[in-house]
């Protein structure tokens, strides 16, 4: 098992698996016949392990019924190459990103001044990329990469979407009123699916804890909860679970300030009317 972004998947369910059970390394691999030393490279994805041993290690961990499936097929796939690591070289920070995606079963979207982007349009991110002064092929890459992100929102077992979004974020023109009104109105068609949820935090409110920055919050089967904070040219993953406490703790609070589902759909539909006027 090489040091790829599957092998680090599995690598961080079997160390969230023997912590869950309250087990030591040193433990676990008595039982295993494993030295400490390689329970802790296999957590680390930097010891090759086959199915039989991911089996057998699942067996002491008292894993079982589709928790043990999934992580046997995981152990099958380990060494084909995920969708975003064929053909183009991506950064580091990107690649992990969506990674953590793939494997969440929530995702909680706190957004300033853009609107989240599992939910963009390809005018709108076109845009976007446009403005921080990506190359026009680099640009049309990336563009189709969030696209194709987005396919976890309506796969066979989609991802739960949580989207708290500022209102400023719908007063920006992005790309201008008629790339502004088809985005709305995307949003407005995928917060209908039982799998998306999208509340507005009015202007009015003024301060409100969602300020210090925008955030994503994904949440796991078995691993612990991240966080991840973008910045301009890279982005950060934080998992220490009282660092992490701090943002979910942000999110209860922006969440009881926010419009309901229904109220921040007559919002987004304001904003729509808007922006088709201006756009005729």
């Amino acid at each position: 098992m090489s040091n790829t972004s599957r092998a680090r998947a599995l690598a961080k369910e079997l160390r969230a698996a023997r912590q869950e059970v309250g087990l030591s390394m040193k433990l676990v691999g008595q039982q295993l016949g494993w030295s400490e030393a390689k329970v802790s490279r296999v957590e680390n994805a930097k010891q090759g392990i086959q199915e039989a041993d991911v089996s057998a290690m699942l067996a002491v961990l008292r894993v079982t019924g589709s928790d043990r499936e999934r992580l046997l097929k995981m152990a099958r796939e380990i060494d084909q190459p995920a969708w975003w690591e064929l053909g183009r070289s991506l950064p580091e920070q990107l690649t992990a990103l969506i990674d953590a995606e793939q494997r969440a079963v929530r995702i909680t979207d706190v957004t300033l001044n853009l609107l989240p982007g599992l939910l963009q349009t390809r005018a709108y991110t076109r845009a976007v990329m446009e403005a921080s002064g990506l190359p026009a092929d680099e640009s049309d890459a990336m563009v189709s990469i969030r696209q194709v992100r987005q396919g976890i929102l309506s796969n066979s077992d989609p991802t739960e979407l949580r989207c708290l979004i500022d209102e400023a974020a719908l007063v920006r023109p992005v790309g201008g009123p008629r790339v502004m009104a088809e985005q709305l109105r995307w949003i407005v068609s995928s917060a209908a699916q039982p799998n998306i949820s999208v509340q507005v935090l009015p202007l009015a409110l003024g301060a409100h804890a969602g300020l210090a920055g925008t955030f994503v919050l994904l949440e796991f089967v078995k691993a612990r909860d991240v966080i991840y904070l973008e910045a301009r040219s890279s982005g950060a993953f934080i998992d220490e679970p009282e660092d992490v406490a701090l943002f979910t703790d942000a999110v209860s609070r922006v969440e009881t300030l926010a419009f309901s589902p229904s109220a921040s759909t007559e919002i987004l539909e304001q904003y729509i009317r808007k922006y088709e006027s201006e756009a005729a």
